[in-house]
């Protein structure tokens, strides 16, 4: 069983093959190639069965495919969506495994931790304490905790109940909390197994303290949280994107929180990244930016090559990994 890591990057799979010798020595027998290596000796990797691979994968046509892989039977792809690349593999029968699932942990777990804190009112009153002069800066930072809900019997709104917003879900059970969803894919029996109600995208907007952005970066998606539904908050509501920066209407976001002081906008994507210069969302003092980190990083990536070496084993098994993916699911997905 010949196997090689692939990547548009060699940094990347120099990387990977650290990493995936951390977790089994079989895998010491692997080299990194890029696209280039392969189309530069075609006739040198014909045996190959397996291709690990992460962020920066090479993308190949179905001719291609053909021409310099007619061995291979599965690629596992230890990162985030494969929508880019995966369909000629598909399509040539080869079996695509990816890592989403675990790169869905730290974006659920960053986004439970700003919807506690939100509720809380920390984000406005961290930055009200900082005024020069202390007392009034102390005074105006407990105003603002004092406008927010809290976390006892708060509404929350996830908005997408996928795989990302269903363990959001999941990790805000400990708290006492309502929670509202809009999927219209979402059956009643999983609505009904996460507790949750699922509702109109207007009812979410209407009604809940905290609002989280989960929606997959597809056509029908981009423009939908628009003024119409951002002036439908609370005034004291505070909004969250862990999911894409094309969702949210910037110039109708910036409009909102210009004249509706109180209301606050957690921004970890935005669609451009860095954010345009020209942004007067940098200086408004109810949004608060980061700059894409929700996702996994540093140690964390481990977690996304521990679950394609387990993938790996699975298929060597015969078994059924919860990691694979069919051109139906990649329909519905992100290309980011």
């Amino acid at each position: 069983m010949r196997m090689i890591i692939l990547t548009k990057k060699i940094e990347e799979g120099k990387g990977l093959y650290n990493m995936l010798n951390r977790f089994d020595c079989i895998f010491a027998s692997c080299i990194c190639l890029t696209k280039k290596d392969i189309v530069d000796n075609p006739q040198s990797y014909k045996d190959c069965e397996f291709i690990f691979s992460t962020w920066y994968m090479p993308e190949f046509t179905e001719e291609e495919i053909t021409k310099y892989f007619p061995s291979l039977k599965a690629i596992f792809y230890a990162a985030g969506t494969v929508k880019y690349f995966a369909e000629p593999f598909l399509k040539k029968g080869v079996r695509v495994f990816t890592a989403a699932i675990a790169n869905g942990i730290p974006v659920a777990e960053y986004a439970v931790s700003q919807i506690v804190l939100a509720n809380k009112g920390f984000f406005q009153a961290q930055r009200a304490y900082n005024w020069p002069i202390w007392h009034r800066g102390f005074k105006k930072a407990r105003r603002y905790s004092e406008l927010k809900f809290g976390n006892y019997g708060a509404t929350v709104g996830i908005v997408g109940c996928g795989a990302i917003g269903s363990k959001v879900v999941e990790l805000l059970k400990p708290y006492n909390l309502r929670v509202y969803v809009y999927d219209p894919y979402l059956s009643e029996e999983r609505a009904k197994s996460l507790n949750v109600k699922n509702v109109s995208l207007e009812t979410v907007f209407s009604v809940c303290d905290v609002i989280s952005n989960h929606l997959p970066d597809i056509p029908e998606t981009r423009g939908l949280i628009n003024y119409s539904l951002l002036s439908k908050m609370k005034r004291t509501a505070t909004i969250i994107n862990t999911g894409r920066g094309a969702q949210i209407e910037e110039k109708d976001l910036n409009k909102i929180l210009r004249e509706r002081k109180n209301m606050c906008a957690l921004l970890d994507v935005t669609s451009h990244e860095p954010l345009l210069p020209c942004s007067p969302l940098y200086w408004r003092k109810n949004c608060f930016l980061t700059p894409h980190i929700s996702g996994s990083l540093s140690h964390e990536t481990e977690r996304m090559v521990e679950y394609m070496v387990q993938a790996y084993r699975d298929t060597l098994e015969g078994k059924q990994s919860p990691c694979e993916t069919t051109l139906e699911i990649i329909a519905k997905q992100s290309t980011h």
